[in-house]
C-alpha cells in the first residue's frame, strides 16, 4: 500500500519517535504540536515538512495540511485524545485513518464512535515501547525496532484500514499485535500500568524513609532499575490511572496479596514458601 503523507499530532518522545522512523522510511510527515519550540526542532531535523502547524493557530487555514494526510497518529495523553480529534475532524480526508498511541483503549474505542466525518475510521493503536523522559529531544527514530506495537481493531473496522496500519508498523520495524480493546487494557494493566504503580510507590516509600537522602546515595542498580519509571511524565499517567482504574486496581489487589504471602513467609521465617515465592518468579521471567 503506497501512503505518501501522514500526520503526527504530540511531538513528544513517541510522536517524535514515530516520526523521524516514518520519516527515514520515505514518508512524509506533518507535524502538528502545540509547542513551537518542538515543531521548530523537527523541521530543522527535516523530520517534519514545511506545512507542519502549530494546533493552537486560530485560522483554520494551517489546519488544511491534514486534508491530504492518509493517517493520522494522535500522540498525546488519553484524555487530550478525543477534544483534540473533534477540533481537526473537519480537515480529515475522507478514506483516512485516525489511531493513536495511548495506553488505553476501551475509552477511545468507546469515546470516538461518533466523533469522526463520514468515510474516516479510528484503529486503536499502542506501541509498547516508550522511555520514562518526555520532549521531543528524547526521541528517536529506531524507538520501535522490534517492539510489540498493538492494534485494537473493531467489526466496524475495513480490512483495508487495519492494512494500512499494520504495514506503516512494518515500514517502522515494529511487531503488530491485534486483540480487543478490552484484552488490551487488561493485559497491559498487569504488564505496564501496574509496573508504574509499583515503580511510583516504591520511589515515594523510600522518600518517606529516607528523610536526609542518604539512602538514594547508596542505591545500587536494583532501585535505579526498578524505579526508573517513577520519573514518568504525570500528566500522561493521570489519564492512564483514570480511563483503566477498573483493571489497575485489580492488579494493584492482586499484588497486595502477593506482597502479604511474602511478608507473612517473612515474618514467620517460612523458608520452604519463600524459595516457592522466588522459584515461581523466576521461572515466569525466564521463560518468557
Amino acid at each position: 500500500m503506497n501512503i505518501k503523507k501522514i500526520a503526527v499530532v504530540g511531538l513528544g518522545v513517541i510522536g517524535g519517535s514515530l516520526a523521524k522512523a516514518f520519516r527515514a522510511a520515505g514518508i512524509e510527515v506533518t507535524g502538528i504540536d502545540e509547542d513551537d519550540e518542538a515543531i521548530l526542532k523537527a523541521k530543522k531535523d527535516g523530520v517534519i515538512s514545511p506545512d507542519s502547524f502549530n494546533i493552537k493557530e486560530e485560522d483554520p487555514v494551517h489546519f488544511e495540511p491534514l486534508r491530504r494526510a492518509d493517517v493520522v497518529f494522535f500522540c498525546i495523553p488519553v484524555m487530550s485524545i478525543v477534544p483534540t480529534v473533534k477540533k481537526l475532524a473537519p480537515f480529515f480526508k475522507e478514506g483516512a485513518v485516525i489511531t493513536d498511541t495511548g495506553s488505553t483503549k476501551k475509552f477511545l474505542v468507546n469515546s470516538l464512535k461518533l466523533k469522526l466525518p463520514e468515510g474516516v475510521e479510528f484503529i486503536g493503536g499502542h506501541p509498547m515501547a516508550g522511555c520514562e523522559k518526555s520532549g521531543y529531544e528524547f526521541s528517536r527514530k529506531d524507538l520501535f525496532l522490534n517492539a510489540p506495537y498493538i492494534l485494537t481493531p473493531t467489526l466496524e473496522n475495513s480490512e483495508k484500514g487495519l492494512e494500512i496500519l499494520k504495514s506503516l508498523i512494518l515500514k517502522i520495524g515494529a511487531v503488530p499485535h491485534l486483540m480487543t480493546a478490552e484484552e488490551h487494557d487488561r493485559m497491559v494493566a498487569a504488564v505496564s500500568h501496574l509496573p508504574q504503580v509499583v515503580a511510583t510507590s516504591l520511589a515515594a516509600a523510600v522518600a518517606e524513609f529516607d528523610m536526609d537522602g542518604r539512602c538514594l546515595k547508596l542505591s545500587g542498580r536494583g532501585f535505579k532499575d526498578t524505579t526508573r519509571i517513577a520519573s514518568s511524565s504525570f500528566s500522561m499517567w493521570r489519564d492512564v490511572f483514570l480511563t483503566n482504574k477498573e483493571d489497575i486496581l485489580k492488579m494493584i489487589w492482586l499484588y497486595q496479596r502477593k506482597l502479604k504471602e511474602l511478608a507473612k513467609a517473612i515474618e514467620s521465617e517460612d523458608e520452604g514458601y519463600m524459595r516457592k515465592i522466588f522459584f515461581k518468579a523466576a521461572k515466569y521471567v525466564r521463560e518468557g
